[in-house]
Formats: structure tokens, sequence, C-alpha cells
């Protein structure tokens, strides 16, 4: 008969595997306010002070804090969960995600927490582990604690916790300067934090150096009329609920300023089209279409809010760090309805500016499709400002306009222009902005330079020019102001 034989972890070669999970500076951060929110904390503060005789980074919350042996449970690497079910305001998993995130980033953390009037402290020092091969943590003295930065903002309150970060290995052994490098990671961190937590806005306050954190927003949900909403669907699965929506973006050209801001002035919405994935409202994953292969540029307006709960992280394969995961394959022809919905409205709105350019009974630009796969565009020479100009003009000077034409049509910026609207760059030279007594002022010249005889007939094409459709409105007032008393 086999016999089962007890072995001890060496602490040392453990936890070594725990500091390369993969965390990046930012995920680590949401990771252990993921454990403010679950204590039901309503404040969160952040703090960071890279020239402090011992830099640090640390995190406060108002939560329900811990006693010393919940404290004393929460310093273990894979801590016991007995007794937390899943939930909307659980948002841990493992019980792995306080040390592995902290260790990811430094070589020593410290937990100080307030319950029942109560103030305890521990440490976990690599420094003393790796040393004794053996996971020793410290449990300070009162005087330690209260050496601790910004301890007596938790002794203010009721209930709360304190995760403080030392010793910054990884970053002082790749920053060229410390400083500038620990204030940029931090800087990184709040707006993926901004991000992460966004849905959490209303309800929980947070704060990185006394400064309260931008509100975001992905799908521009306050812009009524401009940001379409597909139809809601509810996927059931193994006794839990999905709940799928898809939205639209206006078009990128057309964000406001404060929209803009809402998305988190992206240099391009590109690279955000596809699926917004959330576990209890904290936003696990997004801007990609996880492998269903339509990311495209006519695509980047589309977003589908995905809602998991808790209970199907295994079905997700949600890692530890709750920073990626893959759609079940039990699901994914449901999820293709409301990516089509998605997906058809931000080609339609893409594609809309370019239809309405050509929608004018005298266009400036032609397009001419000549088959297989290729488009010419070509200045329009029925446009009545260029047939007035030709009726000006001799044969010579007729000529020398037509090669001038020409040259416009060869040397059209088309890759330029692809990439700036790519980037979402909004191209002024149009003209939507144009001031409608200039346009009044371009009119009048035209049809004083306009045969006499022919001067009515121009009078009526000019206003179905594309250009000067938005003032047809002022006809009547312009027709006075050309003919006079003729």
């Amino acid at each position: 008969m086999s016999e089962l034989v007890e072995r001890q972890f060496p602490a040392k070669a453990l936890l070594a595997g725990l500091r390369e999970m993969g965390y990046s500076f930012s995920t680590a951060v949401a990771d252990i306010i993921d454990n403010s929110l679950s204590a039901g904390a309503s404040e969160i503060k952040v703090f960071s002070d890279p020239l402090a005789e011992e830099p640090y980074f640390c995190i406060l919350d108002n939560g329900c804090g811990m006693d010393r042996k919940e404290l004393d449970n929460a310093m273990l690497p894979g801590s016991d969960r007995e007794g937390k079910e899943d939930c909307e305001t659980e948002l841990g998993r493992f019980g792995l995600g306080l040390k592995s995130a902290s260790l990811s980033q430094c070589r020593e953390f410290t937990v100080a927490s307030k319950k029942y009037g109560k103030l305890h402290a521990m440490s976990f020092d690599l420094d003393v582990i790796e040393r004794e091969d053996k996971l020793l943590l410290k449990q300070l003295a009162s005087e330690e604690t209260a050496h601790l930065p910004n301890i007596k903002l938790l002794e203010a309150y009721d209930t709360g916790t304190l995760v403080v970060w030392t010793k910054f290995d990884k970053i002082q052994a790749n920053a060229k300067n410390f400083e500038d490098t620990f204030r940029s990671v931090v800087a990184e961190a709040k707006k993926h934090v901004e991000l992460v937590f966004h849905r959490f806005y209303e309800s929980v306050s947070i704060y990185f150096n006394n400064k309260r954190i931008e509100r975001r927003d992905p799908f521009l949900l306050d812009s009524e009329g401009r940001t379409q909403r597909g139809r809601e669907s509810k996927i059931s699965l193994d006794g839990s609920e999905i709940v799928v929506k898809p939205y639209t973006l206006p078009f990128a050209n057309t964000l406001t300023s404060e929209e803009k801001a809402l998305l988190g002035n992206p240099k391009s919405i590109f690279d955000e089209q596809g699926f917004y994935l959330y576990r209890n409202r904290r936003l696990i994953f997004w801007g990609s279409w996880m492998r269903m292969g339509i990311r495209s540029e006519l695509n980047k307006l589309a977003r589908i809010q995905v809602d998991i709960p808790s209970s199907l992280d295994s079905v997700w394969s949600l890692d530890v760090k709750k920073s990626s995961a893959r759609i079940p394959d039990k699901v994914k022809d449901w999820l293709r309805i409301s990516v089509q919905d998605s997906v058809i409205r931000s080609k339609r709105t893409t594609k809309f500016p370019g239809t309405k350019e050509q929608s004018a009974a005298f266009k400036v630009w032609d397009r001419i499709d000549e088959h297989e796969g290729k488009v010419r565009y070509q200045i329009n020479r029925e446009n009545p400002v260029i047939t007035a100009l030709n009726d000006c003009l001799g044969q010579t000077e007729s000529e020398l306009l037509e090669m001038l034409l020409s040259q416009l049509e060869c040397y059209l910026p088309k890759y330029s222009i692809i990439n700036d609207s790519n980037d979402s760059l909004n191209i002024v030279n149009s003209g939507s902005d144009s001031e409608e007594s200039r346009l009044e002022d371009e009119i009048v010249g035209i049809l004083s330079v306009t045969d006499p005889e022919k001067r009515e007939n121009m009078f009526e094409s000019v206003f179905k020019m594309e250009c000067y459709e938005k003032i047809a409105y002022r006809k009547n007032q312009l027709r006075g102001r050309i003919f006079g008393d003729e």
C-alpha cells in the first residue's frame, strides 16, 4: 500500500515563482484595489513617494478591516478562502492576489489593518525569507507600526486596511533614473485603474496622491443619440447568466473633447475595438476580439460589453491576475449575434461620411469604379465653378487649368489621408466648418464672372454643389444681392 509523505515547500523557490507571474505595475495595483472593494470600501487612497528615505507606494481603504487571525491568514500564499462565497462584491479568486501582486513589484510589503478598534500589522520581507529559506513573517510592534507611511490616516478610520510596498528592486534594476521611472509607472497605474474600475466611479472614490481619478466611459453611454445601442442578450451557462450588450461609438472625427476624455484620450480608437469583459463589474479584458478574427478599420467603433459572474471563472479560463480570459466554445455562437450587430453599425457609421460625400448633385470629386478592386478619384469637370472659370479663359489658360487638375488627381496624398484617419485625426481642410458669410461671397464672385445669359442657370446650379448646399436656405436673399433689379 502506498504511503503518503508530507513535504514542505522551499519558501525561497516558491516565492521566486510567485514574483514572475507576469504582473505589470498597473495590474498589480488593480489586484490590491480588488481586495479593498471586496472589503466593502467606499474610499480608497493611493499614495506614493519616490523621494522618501525609503521610497514607498501604498493603498489605504476604509473597508471592513481584519483582526489578527484574518490578517495572519491573508498573508499566507494561497490563503484560506473558505466561507467566501461568490457574489457581486467578491473580486478575489485564489487567495494569492495580495502576495503575488505585491511581490511582483517589491521585495517587502507590509499590511496594517484595523478592526474592532485594534490595529495589527505584518510584513513580508524577501530578504529574511531567502536568507532562512522559510516563510517567516514579521509581526510589527506598535512602535514599528507607528512609522508606516500614512498610518495616522488608517488610525482615524473605524475600520480599514493599509498596504505598503517598499524595496522596489525591479524598478531600480531597470531604471535609468529611479524617480522618473517610478513616477511614470504610477501614472500608468492611475490610467489603468480609471478604466478597470470605471463602473465603480459613482459608488467608490479612488484617489492618487489626494487627487480623485478621472471618470471613464468606454461606451460613451451619456452621448444620447450618438452612441448606438444594440439588443441586449442573456446567455444561460452552467446555472449562471452572461449578459451581452453591443455598442457602436459615434464617428471618430465627431467626438467632442469631453467624449475623448471619457475614452481616456487614446491616440487612436482603432486599438480599443472589441470585447469588454467584466467580472462582477470589474473590467478584466478589453480591446480585442478574442481570436474571432474581425479586427479592422471599419470595425473600430464596435464595442461589446460582456458581464460574467465569478461563478464562471474556470469556464472563461480566467487567470490569477484577472487580466486575460478565453471565450468558452459553448457561447461563441451566441456572442457572434451581438458582434454582428455592433460591427454592422460600426461599418455603416464609418462609411457614412464617404457615402454622404458622393450624394451631392455637383461633387468636387467623382469616384470611378474601375472594377477588379480598383477605384479612381477625379475632379468633376462639370462642377459649375470649373465651367464658369473655363468660360473666362482662353485656350492656353484652359489647357494650363486642365494640367493643374490632372496633377491634383495624380498626386492625391491617399496614404497620408489613410494614416491620419486611422489615427482618428480630424482633417481640418474640410468644407464642413466653413463660415456661411465666406461661402456667400464665393457665390457672388462666381456669378460676377459668369456670362449674363448663363447667370440664371449658374445661380440654380451652384446651390447643388456639395460645398454650397448648406446655405441653400439663403437662396432668396442672395438672389437679391446678385441680380438686384435685373
